[in-house]
């Protein structure tokens, strides 16, 4: 009995134990922290509105000020490129070509002039020669080294020209001694120059002058990418005067009206040295470069004439009328006439080239004359004769005609692209001057603003 109650009692103690107690979880009270970024408030309040705006206006007059920099400098570089090698190139392939045809057309004359060849005729080949050899430097110096094309017109007619005055010497040589394959030899020094030297020669001479043409009509256009970008600052700065004026209760921020003004005035230095340089480098192609261009062609056509008369007379059977002396002769009576090769500087020496001109067709057909009677030796009289109304004269007057006008073009060509840079020579720097200063104007108009939530 007493066994069982203690069974009982043990067992009842067991039931009647209090049942496990549901605590509560105190972390589930507290609210999660929740991470702060204080970078967003302070731009979501007005004085980082303000920061935020002064950093854009900061960024947009730089800007304006790098664009102007960079493309009057890219402007500035095409045209000192014009100047100090692009255009001294073309002039040196003019140059070279007129001496290259003077010297065939004295070699050729030395022949005409029979077995004693006149000292005049000798010095003036020479001279010739010397004069295209020193071309052939110039243009050289104007290229560079990545300009292949143009190299290697250079090297091929250097190599060909020394070829050329040995063919010339030995046809000299054999003459004197009275051998008649010196004409051939002659003949064939000729042929090389006009079939093959004087063809590279017109070819680096108009590949020069193209360029020299797509430059200046490149460099007489507005800057219009640092017209529009600084256009646009002046409105995106005038905006937020605007803005900041009124949230500040204040008519004008003297900061941002600065900087607004310093950029309107930027635009106003770009639109007025661009139209200047713009009108310079009009100047520069009408009346220079392109009544030069048809002036030099003319000279290259008056040399190619005389080349074909005078070699006309070692031809027998010499048939002026069917050759390219008919061509070239109408082609340059077609330039002398026109208006593309006159303006006010010029229109003297072209007078004294078309006066020339008609001299030397006069001479030529009394030339002509004297061959249709048989009489060679005074066709050879007034073809290399020293007579002033004889064709040398008459040519050599016509050939410093286009010289000299070819001088005066070429000077009022390069004073005309030395004007237009001249106008644009401090727009590069001092935009970038305007932009700092706006710049800095931006963050005094701004910062007492910002100064005054503090």
């Amino acid at each position: 009995m007493i066994h069982q109650d203690r069974g009982a009692v043990s067992g009842g103690a067991r039931d009647t134990s209090p049942p496990d107690e549901h605590l509560l979880n105190e972390s589930l009270l507290v609210e999660p922290e929740i991470r702060r970024r204080p970078w967003r408030e302070f731009l979501a309040s007005t004085p980082g509105r303000l920061s935020l705006l002064a950093v854009v206006l900061v960024a947009v007059a730089l800007t304006a000020g790098i664009v102007t920099s960079a493309v009057i400098g890219a402007r500035q570089q095409q045209m000192e490129t014009l100047r100090a090698h692009t255009e001294p190139l073309a002039d040196a392939a003019q140059n070279l070509f007129s001496s290259l045809s003077i010297a065939d057309a004295a070699a050729t004359s030395s022949f005409i002039a029979g077995a004693i060849e006149p000292l005049a005729v000798r010095d003036r080949y020479n001279q010739a020669i010397a004069d295209a050899s020193n071309a052939l430097i110039t243009a050289s110096y104007g290229v560079t080294s990545g300009d292949v094309d143009t190299l290697r017109l250079l090297t091929e007619m250097s190599r060909h020209l020394a070829v050329y005055t040995d063919l010339v010497a030995t046809a000299r040589s054999n003459d004197s001694a009275g051998n008649p394959v010196g004409v051939a030899y002659l003949g064939t020094a000729s042929a090389l120059m006009q079939d093959t030297i004087l063809p590279l020669a017109e070819r680096l001479y108009n590949e020069q002058a193209r360029a020299v043409a797509d430059t200046q009509s490149h460099t007489a256009r507005l800057p219009a990418t640092a017209i529009v970008v600084t256009v646009a600052a002046v409105v995106v700065l005038a905006v937020a005067h605007a803005y900041v004026a009124h949230r500040s209760r204040r008519r004008i921020n003297p900061g941002l009206a600065c900087a607004t003004i310093l950029l309107a005035a930027l635009v106003v230095w770009i639109v007025t040295a661009g139209l200047l340089s713009t009108s310079a480098s009009e100047r520069a192609r009408i009346d220079g470069a392109e009544p030069l261009a048809a002036v030099t062609k003319a000279r290259i056509l008056a040399q190619q004439t005389r080349a074909d008369e005078t070699l006309g007379l070692l031809r027998p059977g010499f048939d002026p009328a069917g050759s390219d002396y008919a061509r070239h002769t109408d082609a340059l009576t077609a330039i002398l006439t026109s208006d593309e090769s006159r303006n006010a500087v010029v229109a003297p020496a072209i007078d004294d080239a078309s006066a020339a001109f008609d001299g030397w067709r006069s001479a030529h057909r009394e030339l002509q004359r004297k061959l249709a009677d048989g009489d060679f030796q005074g066709a050879a009289d007034i073809a290399v004769g020293p007579g002033s109304t004889a064709s040398t004269a008459q040519f050599r007057a016509l050939d410093e005609a286009l010289e000299d006008a070819i001088t005066a073009l070429r000077t009022e060509e390069l004073d005309a692209m030395r004007e237009s840079y001249r106008t644009m020579a401090a727009l590069s720097v001092g935009s970038i001057v305007l932009a700092l200063s706006a710049a800095l104007a931006v963050v005094a108009g701004v910062e007492p603003r910002v100064s005054e939530y503090h």
